[in-house]
């Protein structure tokens, strides 16, 4: 439902994530070769701005639709350094190329790893597992942004999407206070890396979205 929708906007979401992307993480643009992976990647938007950027980017979603039109709008020949794109579930750790061959990540580390609008999906206590999974990723040193809306109160449940086109679709939702999503990947972070680790928070209002609020986390990996 989402992949059609999603095409119609391509050019203007990639030109809103470069702006995103090297406001919070500025040094993305340094002239280095570095490895990203893009959790929950969608089309591919982030991972098309990062491979531009110089970046070796591994790309992964749930959806098969949405892997099948990140593929499609990076089929260019013009175009170097294309993204590896795989396709299958984050927690469970399998996925499979373009070709169908099983390519696991588990034990894969990267310099920057994304989740935007990602760990919200996963019902509470998998959220903390998906968390702790995203920053497990992160190679010593190396950075993650994780991204979610922020709320008056906590709740979570069953919620209505609905696609430009009109069709809708039900998925789970959790919604998080500012403090109550900064507890989450604290903890998570302090989980994993054995140590209480800079997190970096921003919370922004939505451009395109009346009184909606966003908040992104950069946490650093000790080297």
């Amino acid at each position: 439902m989402l992949a059609g929708t999603y095409k119609g906007t391509t050019g203007v979401r990639q030109e809103n994530a470069k702006k995103w992307l090297t406001q919070r993480l500025p040094q993305i643009t340094a002239p280095a070769h570095p490895t990203a992976l893009d959790i929950g990647c969608a089309d591919g938007t982030h991972s098309r701005v990062l491979s531009a950027l110089g970046y070796a980017v591994t790309g992964v979603d749930f959806s098969a639709p949405m892997i099948a039109a990140a593929r499609e709008l990076s089929d260019d020949p013009t175009v170097p350094n294309k993204p590896r794109w795989l396709h299958g579930e984050f927690l469970a750790g399998r996925y499979a190329d373009d070709r169908g061959t099983e390519a696991p990540l588990d034990g894969e580390r990267f310099d920057l790893v994304l989740a935007t609008a990602f760990v919200h999906l996963f019902p509470p206590e998998a959220d903390d597992d998906a968390v702790r999974k995203v920053l497990r990723h992160v190679t010593p040193g190396g950075t993650a942004l994780i991204s979610t809306t922020a709320d008056a109160a906590d709740r979570q449940g069953l919620e209505i999407k609905a696609g430009a086109d009109g069709r809708t679709a039900h998925r789970w939702r959790n919604h998080y206070t500012v403090e109550s999503f900064m507890w989450l990947v604290r903890e998570a972070a302090r989980d994993v890396y054995g140590v209480k680790v800079p997190v970096r928070p921003w919370v922004v209002v939505d451009p395109d979205a009346d009184g909606k609020l966003w908040i992104d986390v950069v946490v650093d990996r000790p080297a």
